[in-house]
């Protein structure tokens, strides 16, 4: 048993050890081509080099999380494809070791890595990610706009705006505008919603409260606002489910059905971060399903862009099923497992293949 438990920690160390150079290999290189993307912001409001440098420093534990399951696959790849050029790999099946205790070695030595990266993506990244565009919306805008967790403030002349929420559509939702005359409130006005039209936002179930000698309330079916805010300055509000913990997008999915609206899109991105742990095991079977087979014929190079042209399928399935699910009723949950389902079935079917 300790003889099979010494091969176990070697083929999980190799695997394990490739994977993380792949992983911050691919971390750093999203980060460069983020940065040069970046910089031709340079000069926009207040946004200068050094600003850059920051934005794309806080993005990249979220591009460790988001290209984590490429580097098990390619890292994976590697990993057993140096084993098996050096015969290893036969040696471990000539030992007793079948396909299956070799996967399952796999597995088990990247379950500490599997749960660190989801820690991260659920801990770590969307706290950043969310000071990260309130950084950039401050910047951007000269301190005119800033993004926190009770959703977009900004300000129009003496006006302070503040916008709840904005759906995918660019309707708001819970808007409250604050009126001065530069130095005391003169009037606060509160909308349910406001959609974006001809120029102007138009805005529904609108209260005024005047602060005068005495107060006045009023309400209006409708009322057009002219700003100079439109949906394409506030598209940061668009990515929250990106920025959101799993809890907090139950918390939000609550929200906007509440609101009586569809909370399809959110409900796939919840189950994305369920469905993660078992995209990684798949990146892993579809590595594995690139390696078992003519061990000493094939060589690296076949295996490495085998197994990139699988993990390229993955992602491009998975990217178009979301959306049909949607488009055609199916539930979310549907959506984002198919690509995970079918090919997992093909690493299976690939695995128990005869030689």
């Amino acid at each position: 048993m300790r003889f099979y438990a010494i091969l176990d920690r070697y083929t999980g160390k190799n695997v394990v050890v490739m994977v993380l150079m792949v992983a911050i290999c691919l971390t750093v290189f999203t980060g460069i081509i983020t940065f040069i993307d970046k910089m031709r912001y340079i000069g926009r409001g207040s946004i200068d080099f050094w600003f850059v440098c920051r934005y794309v420093l806080f993005l990249s534990p979220g591009f460790l999380v988001t290209f984590f399951p490429v580097a098990v696959l390619i890292g994976g790849v590697i990993a057993l494809g140096n084993m098996a050029r050096n015969s290893e790999i036969v040696i471990l099946q000539s030992l007793g070791l079948s396909r299956v205790n070799i996967a399952f070695s796999c597995v088990k030595s990247l379950i500490p890595l599997i749960i660190g990266v989801m820690a991260i993506g659920e801990f770590v990244v969307p706290p950043l990610q969310q000071y990260a565009e309130t950084q950039y919306s401050i910047y951007a805008s000269s301190g005119e706009m800033s993004v926190t967790k009770s959703g977009i403030w900004l300000k129009e002349g003496k006006s302070f705006i503040g916008i709840r929420d904005m759906l995918s559509d660019g309707t708001l939702l819970d808007i409250h505008r604050f009126d001065t005359d530069g130095e005391r409130l003169v009037s606060e006005s509160t909308a349910q919603r406001g959609v974006y039209r001809n120029g102007e936002w138009v805005m529904s179930d609108v209260v005024h409260r005047n602060y005068g000698e005495n107060i006045t309330i009023s309400k209006v079916p409708q009322e057009r606002w002219i700003l100079s805010l439109n949906p394409e300055r506030i598209d940061v509000i668009g990515n929250t489910g990106n920025q959101l913990t799993i809890k907090g997008l139950i918390d939000y999915i609550n929200y906007i059905e509440a609101n009586g609206q569809d909370s399809s899109s959110y409900r796939l991105e919840l189950y994305d971060k369920f469905m993660q742990p078992v995209i990684i095991i798949v990146m892993l079977m579809l590595a594995l399903s690139t390696v078992f087979g003519q061990l000493r014929s094939i060589s690296m190079g076949t295996r490495i862009l085998s197994g990139i042209a699988l993990g390229f399928g993955y992602y491009v399935v998975n990217q178009i099923a979301a959306p049909f699910c949607l488009v055609y009723g199916a539930p979310p949950i549907v959506g984002a497992s198919l690509a995970s389902l079918c090919f997992g079935a093909l690493a299976i079917f690939l695995l128990r293949r005869k030689v």
